[in-house]
């Protein structure tokens, strides 16, 4: 990849709505099985779609796909909350994952143009562009990606070693940062 091929995605994914987004060099993604047993053990969403646990690759799989790639871009989607938002957590979660997931896919689809043909989305959480997943055949095969968390990648490593603050949130929150990745070679 070109470093004016990854400023153009960078821009592009600033312009398309993130609040941030900078190179991430794959090699340093870190991979471990703790992160699907959370999704397992402590997610209510356990199950409820195909870009879930059990319905994502196993971990031996996304080691050898995540492998196949140099490089990448994390994007940071955050949003402003109002006490008012905080009253309807599901409406603002379906915004907040379906912001992040357009703006991943806006730079996956720009990254294809280019040449870079493997380019792949990862994001933050369940998916959220049906109310209730039909586990039997993605409705949305073009725009559905899996979370970061689903695929054994360890979110708050890839923040925290791509300089962003890598905390729990507790309330009240005013402002709430996620994060996607674009693999990208």
């Amino acid at each position: 990849m070109t470093e004016q091929d990854l400023q153009d995605l960078i821009k592009e994914a600033k312009e398309a709505g993130a609040s941030d987004a900078k190179k991430v060099d794959i090699a340093s993604v870190k991979l471990a099985a703790w992160p699907r047993m959370k999704c397992q053990f402590g997610c209510p969403n356990y199950g409820k779609t195909l870009c879930c646990p059990p319905y994502t690759p196993e971990l031996p799989f996304m080691k050898q796909f995540i492998g196949e790639y140099k490089n990448g871009i994390i994007i940071q989607y955050t949003v402003t909350l109002t006490e008012e938002d905080c009253k309807d957590w599901t409406k603002v979660d379906t915004g907040v994952t379906n912001g992040l997931l357009e703006v991943l896919l806006k730079v996956e689809r720009s990254a294809m143009l280019k040449n870079y043909y493997k380019a792949f989305a990862l994001k933050a959480g369940r998916c959220r562009l049906c109310e209730t997943c039909n586990l039997k055949h993605c409705v949305h095969p073009l725009e559905a990606r899996p979370s970061l968390e689903a695929c054994g990648i360890d979110v708050f490593a890839l923040i925290k070693d791509n300089g962003y603050r890598s905390e729990m949130l507790t309330g009240p929150v005013k402002k709430l940062p996620v994060y996607g990745m674009v693999l990208i070679d």
